[in-house]
């Protein structure tokens, strides 16, 4: 087959398949896309939008997560492990094959250290702020099986996704610092330390296809190839020729995922949806540029770049579970739950920082509460 005849058959391939999901393409009925990977696809202009409330505490730390994150390193104490945040996520039919959405996720991660021997700190930020988007498109390219509204059929998608995070910086006060043989360095006036340049981009690709397993549950299964770019640091505010390079540091990743991945939709009743997913993570290729000084041994252990991890390939599963109720045809309300084998590992890659590199092997998990609107 020549190249002129190649392409005419896929351009005639490409047109049928769009003028077929012209028809449907949409997704059944009481299904929920907030958070809930499918090939489905909302309905043509019509939009979704979904706002949660999320934590994790003493209180409502049901697996005891929080509690083996403490345990599971002396750096931490008190409250640490404790998550609060909020969630936005908006889903928008531009055509009935074809959806843009949008996620936001704001949470801050408390962190309390432990008395640190080498410096005196007068203060210390006791938590990160992360900001998470993601924004995309799903286009639906394959359907069929479909005879009702009211129950699943058989589609496939392609879900492009564009990801960035950050954190502020975390910053310490100090005015003594500790050298080995218990010689110690006073400053005239006090000076600030810092984790910064915690931030990552990269993009996400993503197949879906969603098979129904019987007239009120449809299941999907996926998998997805990702690449980002993450970066992490420490600096200060000392001037000293000596003690300044110390806290100099510069830690830059590039890292490529695989992404393996099934879920459960079930329409308990027309009301209630259950939704169950579990995914997949796997790192491969991790490459770490580090910019490091020979006296970084007099940094704190907890700003040593022996934190962040160089390892190429390591993983992460997670699973995610919601069980909603429509209290109005355009309104529901969920109760949500996430949870991580390895934390946030390459959910947010510049996590493996100086600082919450140290913990990222652990567990970890959270809970929300989540209200939506469909227009």
């Amino acid at each position: 087959m020549n190249t002129k005849h190649a392409t005419s058959l896929f351009a005639a391939s490409l047109t049928a398949i769009l003028q077929g999901n012209t028809a449907f393409a949409d997704s059944p009925l009481g299904w929920i896309h907030s958070n809930n990977p499918s090939a489905f696809t909302i309905p043509a202009l019509d939009f979704e939008a979904t706002f949660a409330k999320i934590a994790v505490n003493e209180t409502i730390d049901f697996l005891d997560i929080r509690d083996d994150l403490l345990a599971g390193t002396r750096k931490l104490e008190g409250d640490s492990g404790d998550l609060s945040g909020q969630k936005i996520e908006l889903h928008f039919g531009l055509t009935s094959y074809l959806s843009a959405f949008y996620r936001r996720q704001e949470h801050d991660l408390k962190i309390e250290l432990g008395e640190v021997s080498s410096i005196n700190l007068l203060d210390i930020d006791n938590g990160l702020s992360t900001t998470a988007t993601a924004y995309g498109f799903k286009w639906n390219f394959f359907e069929a099986g479909h005879t009702d509204d009211a129950r699943p059929w058989r589609a496939a998608s392609l879900e492009l996704t564009r990801t960035s995070n950050s954190t502020d910086d975390f910053e310490g006060v100090i005015d003594r610092i500790t050298l080995s043989g218990n010689l110690t360095i006073d400053f005239t006036s006090p000076q600030t330390f810092r984790l910064q340049d915690m931030e990552d981009d990269g993009w996400q690709a993503r197949v879906l296809y969603s098979t129904p397993f019987s007239n009120s549950i449809g299941t999907t299964f996926w998998a997805g190839y990702a690449e980002n770019e993450a970066s992490s640091g420490t600096g200060s505010s000392i001037t000293s020729a000596f003690l300044a390079p110390a806290f100099e540091q510069s830690f830059n990743t590039e890292a490529k995922q695989i992404l393996l991945g099934a879920a459960l939709n079930w329409q308990i009743t027309p009301r209630m949806p259950l939704q169950l997913s579990y995914e997949y993570l796997r790192i491969n290729d991790s490459e770490l540029t580090a910019i490091t000084n020979p006296n970084n041994s007099l940094l704190p252990s907890f700003l040593r770049g022996s934190n962040v991890n160089s390892a190429d390939t390591r993983d992460n599963h997670s699973i995610r579970g919601s069980i909603s109720y429509w209290v109005t045809p355009k309104v529901h309300a969920s109760v949500v739950g996430n949870l991580y084998s390895n934390q946030f590992l390459g959910v947010i890659p510049h996590y493996s920082n100086p600082l919450s590199g140290s913990f990222s092997d652990n567990p970890y998990g959270f809970v929300g509460l989540q209200i939506g609107i469909t227009l």
